[in-house]
């Protein structure tokens, strides 16, 4: 009797411990899923303002045009932050939601350019084109033929670096940067 009560209890722990390894397993596989399934597209990025040859703090837009790449989960916007990293400096910026034009130096609006047949107001989700803009911080400045990374992050982890380098020369109002 006392060698089925040893084993009972031997096989109790073993079930134990293999419902929890199961349990785990499923939470990596689900985080690794997401971070593969969740590509954000830059279509394209540029500044405004830029015709005194440097993107410089406080009066230059940047603007990132985006999309979710194909079969990646939706991204509330709520939970994305821009990342903008310089030779010199470094500025962070969330959403405003409350806002579509006035963007700030700490605050990035969206604008949805196109809205994808499963729109959902808050959310970068398949088939929407959005438009991120925010205004450099003081302190933030790229010249001409300098490189600059910024980065859109998601809450699930998944980071799209975007490498830019400006043109030798930036003497019109507006400067593309990427592609």
């Amino acid at each position: 009797i006392a060698l089925i009560l040893v084993a009972a209890v031997a096989a109790g722990v073993l079930i134990q411990t293999a419902s929890s390894l199961q349990s785990k397993s499923l939470d990596v596989g689900r985080q690794s899923q997401e971070k593969i399934t969740t590509d954000i597209e830059v279509v394209q990025v540029f500044t405004s303002n830029t015709q005194d040859n440097s993107i410089d703090g406080g009066t230059d837009n940047m603007t990132i045009l985006v999309r979710l790449g194909s079969g990646s989960s939706p991204i509330k916007l709520q939970d994305m932050i821009i990342k903008f990293d310089t030779q010199g400096n470094s500025q962070t910026v969330t959403i405003d939601p409350s806002v579509t034009v006035n963007h700030t130096t700490t605050t990035y609006s969206a604008v949805y350019v196109i809205n994808g047949s499963n729109h959902i107001d808050g959310y970068l989700v398949e088939g929407d084109l959005a438009q991120f803009a925010y205004t450099v911080a003081t302190g933030v400045q790229v010249n001409e033929s300098e490189s600059s990374t910024i980065r859109l992050i998601a809450k699930n982890g998944a980071v799209k670096p975007i490498d830019i380098t400006t043109p030798p020369a930036m003497v019109e109002s507006t400067t593309y940067l990427y592609p």
